[in-house]
């Protein structure tokens, strides 16, 4: 294994994962041969990578080429993502790409089997802070047989945030909410914010605000009879995103106060314009 200090650049981590998956397994076991939930599953990793390229590719139509783009990681019944937008711009397109294609499956897989989808989406600034390491005894990365990883707080920050999201939701880390609102580029792209929480060696022991993304346009599936206790689907279905100015302001107040009080190291993402993003 060799720890790679030059590669540098934003890696964009979205993961989707199915909701329930557990108990659905438990009650569609059926027999050893062939378990009756084995076609969910099937269909589920041979869909979503098909459907999130379908996106992207619509996302970015206008652009003159597409950022990198593939499966990272599967974790059980989660798929993680990976991508390296070399421009703001491409970050917030990648992110709708990937907002559509959670609400959209999440949709798809309800009219089929008793599932839901929930999606988490964060960022990391590979430089000091959060490093790419090249693992060589993997085969299965790229042609020379090396795969690439990813270590450091920010990237952990993703998957302790992925268990605050519910069905059909998707939850965005406070330094794209942050990117995405201070550039408020008109692109429909609106956060909810749904409270704060206790994330388990994040912000150092401060609580992490949480915010949901919505579109206009296409909305997540928020059911009646779904448990009213679930903050985020209330904050849905009142559906008053908090303005970009109101989110700047808050963030910008909470990571000086992490920065100063905690030396926390929370660093605005900068991209590399044209440049390459991070290769094996």
């Amino acid at each position: 294994m060799t720890i790679q200090t030059g590669h540098s650049g934003v890696a964009l981590f979205m993961s989707l994962d199915l909701a329930g998956s557990t108990a659905f397994k438990a009650q569609a076991a059926g027999d050893y041969e062939s378990p009756e939930w084995l076609e969910v599953f099937e269909a589920f990793f041979r869909e979503v990578p098909l459907i999130m390229m379908g996106q992207v590719g619509t996302a970015l139509e206008d652009e003159d080429d597409i950022p990198h783009i593939g499966v990272w990681k599967v974790i059980g019944d989660e798929i993680v993502f990976i991508a390296y937008p070399r421009t703001e711009r491409e970050a917030e397109l990648l992110l709708m790409a990937f907002y559509r294609t959670v609400v959209l499956y999440d949709k798809k897989m309800f009219e089929r089997w008793p599932l839901r989808i929930k999606g988490c989406c964060w960022a990391a600034q590979i430089s000091r802070r959060n490093r790419a390491i090249e693992i060589h005894e993997v085969v299965g990365g790229d042609s020379e047989g090396v795969y690439l990883d990813y270590l450091g707080p920010d990237v952990d920050t993703g998957f302790r945030l992925a268990a605050c999201v519910g069905r059909g939701q998707v939850i965005v880390s406070t330094n794209l909410v942050h990117l995405v609102s201070e550039s408020d580029r008109g692109t429909g792209i609106r956060f909810h914010y749904v409270g704060r929480k206790l994330l388990k060696g994040v912000y150092k022991g401060r609580p992490y605000p949480l915010f949901l993304m919505s579109m206009p346009d296409l909305m997540p599936a928020t059911w009646e009879w779904e448990a009213e206790e679930d903050p985020g689907l209330v904050e849905l279905r009142r559906d008053q995103p908090m303005s970009p100015k109101e989110i700047c302001s808050m963030l910008d107040k909470v990571e000086l106060y992490l920065n100063r009080t905690c030396h926390a190291g929370i660093e605005k993402l900068e991209f590399q314009g044209d440049s390459e993003g991070p290769t094996g």
